[in-house]
């Protein structure tokens, strides 16, 4: 072993942890703010789905108005997520990076709370918010909590399907993969917190399956038609060589 060889200061392993916490502490904090005043209820609310003025110019409650348009919560989001990473590429010496990285991940809370919202006609309670949320705080969990996993699965990548063109192609460099592997390095956390967060998560998948089983149903379509197209692609790749 080389002795003069340098050791690397140990880098902050919270900061992916505070992120995932404070969106979703965000979101299930506005949501049920939200369902408790019945914001999506109100005339104003009405107005904005039919696209109609509201007639008011300023309104502070339940709803925002201001100079007659709705100021939405994704809004206020947007603007911390903007803030945080500004403030983190300038290196501002007035905020700690964890004081950054709650306002980052409580600005995707506020802004994955209405992005049903946004993709559908103004419904607040489209269960598009809840599919893309629980996706996005599955991503998250995984990169805090389960750095072995994504361990095995690039081990599964590079040993299995030599000739995959799914492999040779967008995983050629690994480059995703050594990214991954690099933050849940740095974010490894105890064996029953992995297990409570599983937990969780299958809990969460199983109503998913129950409530909306169409959705699911096209999710696992799709996984078994982009396998079988990668078999077909690389039988004819085979057939060339």
């Amino acid at each position: 072993m080389n002795k003069n060889k340098t050791i690397k200061p140990k880098k902050d392993r919270e900061i992916p942890f505070i992120i995932t916490v404070s969106y979703l502490a965000a979101f299930l904090l506005i949501r049920l703010g939200v369902f408790l005043a019945g914001s999506a209820e109100t005339e104003f609310a009405r107005a904005a789905q039919a696209k109609t003025p509201p007639g008011v110019d300023f309104h502070i409650g339940r709803n925002i108005i201001l100079f007659g348009y709705h100021i939405h919560h994704f809004y206020i989001g947007i603007l911390l997520i903007c803030l945080a990473g500004w403030l983190s590429l300038t290196e501002t010496s007035r905020f700690s990076k964890k004081q950054l990285a709650v306002a980052y991940g409580a600005g995707l809370g506020l802004f994955f709370d209405e992005i049903g919202l946004l993709l559908t006609w103004g419904d607040y309670y489209s269960w598009l918010t809840y599919l893309l949320s629980l996706l996005l705080a599955g991503i998250f969990l995984n990169i805090v909590f389960f750095p072995n996993f994504w361990k095995s699965v690039k081990s599964n990548f590079s040993k299995s399907q030599p000739h995959s063109v799914f492999q040779n192609t967008l995983l050629k460099h690994n480059t995703f993969l050594k990214i991954a592997d690099f933050i849940t390095e740095k974010t490894g956390k105890t064996e029953k917190t992995g297990l409570i967060f599983t937990g969780f998560l299958y809990l969460a998948i199983a109503s998913l399956i129950f409530t909306r089983p169409q959705t699911v149903r096209y999710w696992v379509a799709l996984i078994f038609i982009i396998q079988g197209l990668d078999y077909f692609l690389k039988f004819l790749t085979e057939e060339k060589e």
